[in-house]
C-alpha cells in the first residue's frame, strides 16, 4: 500500500509537468499568426526607435540576471550548512563590495537614461507642419480617418473608415479623439499605442519606411465589440497614394469606403 502511494506522489507531479509543457508549446503554436503585428519587425521610425530602447534595456537585464542567478546557486551549493547545530561563519559587510553594487547600478541608469529621455522628447513632438494631418476618430467599434489637408468638391475633408492610406517615407500626423469610450490606437509596426479619450484630444506622428499593409487594433477593452475594432494602414509610393486620393474624392472608392455609415462625428444621418 505504502509502495502505491509512494508511485502515485511521484506520478501526479510528472503528469502535470508534462502537461504544463504541452500548454505552453500550444500557447507559443497559437501566437504564431504570420507577423502582421510584431513590434520586434518595425517597418517605421517610430518603432524601430521603440524597438532600440527596448533592447537596449532588455539585454542588461539579462546580463545582470545571468550573474545575480548564478551567483545565488553558486552560494546555495557553496556555502549550504553540512551538520546539524553547526552555524556558517558569520562575516559583516564588504565595503568596497557595496560601493560596487551602489555606483554599477547608478552609472548602468545613467547609460539607459540618456537615450530613453533623448527618444521620450523626439517621439511626443508635435506632428511636424509638412506632416500629413490625419484626424483619427475612435467609435464603439471602428475607426474614423480624417484627411485634414484633402478635401473634397464640397470642401469637406476626405474621410474613410477601418483602412487609412500613407505615403512610404512621409510622415504622419495623428491627432486622436474619441466619441463614446475609451480607446486605443495601435499598429505595432508602425509605433506604439496611444489613447483615445472622450473630450481630451491626443497627438502621435510616425512613418512608414517600406510599401505594405500594416495590421492595427484597439488596444483597450472598450465593449462586446471590442475584438472586431481593427484597422490596416496602407503604405504605398507617393504616385500610388495620390492615385488612390484622386479616386476617392472621385466617388470611385468614397462610396465604397463610407457606404452605409452616418457622419458619426458630426451627427449626421
Amino acid at each position: 500500500m505504502r509502495t502505491r502511494l509512494g508511485a502515485q506522489r511521484i506520478h501526479w507531479p510528472r503528469l502535470l509537468t508534462v502537461a504544463l509543457l504541452l500548454a505552453v508549446l500550444l500557447l507559443v503554436l497559437g501566437c504564431s499568426t504570420g507577423d502582421p503585428q510584431n513590434t520586434f519587425s518595425p517597418e517605421g521610425d517610430v518603432a524601430e526607435r521603440q524597438r532600440d530602447l527596448f533592447n537596449l534595456v532588455l539585454w542588461p537585464a539579462v546580463v545582470i540576471l545571468i550573474l545575480v542567478e548564478g551567483l545565488l546557486v553558486y552560494a546555495v551549493l557553496r556555502f549550504r550548512r553540512r551538520t546539524a547545530g553547526e552555524l556558517p561563519a558569520q562575516v559583516h559587510g564588504n565595503t568596497r563590495l557595496e560601493l560596487a553594487w551602489t555606483i554599477a547600478p547608478a552609472i548602468l541608469l545613467l547609460f539607459i537614461a540618456v537615450p530613453t529621455v533623448d527618444a521620450i522628447i523626439d517621439l511626443g513632438r508635435a506632428p511636424a507642419a509638412g506632416a500629413l494631418q490625419v484626424r483619427v476618430t475612435g467609435i464603439q467599434w471602428r475607426w474614423q480617418f480624417e484627411y485634414m489637408d484633402i478635401k473634397d468638391s464640397e470642401g469637406k475633408p476626405l474621410t474613410v473608415f477601418d483602412e487609412l492610406h500613407i505615403p512610404v517615407d512621409k510622415e504622419i500626423g495623428a491627432h486622436l479623439e474619441a466619441l463614446d469610450v475609451i480607446h486605443s490606437f495601435w499598429v505595432p509596426k508602425l509605433a506604439g499605442k496611444l489613447d483615445v479619450i472622450p473630450g481630451r484630444g491626443n497627438r502621435m506622428w510616425f512613418n512608414a519606411t517600406k510599401p505594405g499593409t500594416y495590421s492595427g487594433q484597439c488596444a483597450e477593452f472598450c465593449g462586446l465589440g471590442h475584438a472586431d475594432m481593427r484597422l490596416r494602414v496602407v503604405a504605398e509610393s507617393e504616385e500610388d497614394f495620390q492615385a488612390w486620393v484622386d479616386d476617392q474624392l472621385n466617388g470611385g472608392g468614397s462610396a465604397g469606403a463610407t457606404q452605409g455609415v452616418p457622419d458619426l462625428v458630426s451627427g449626421g444621418e
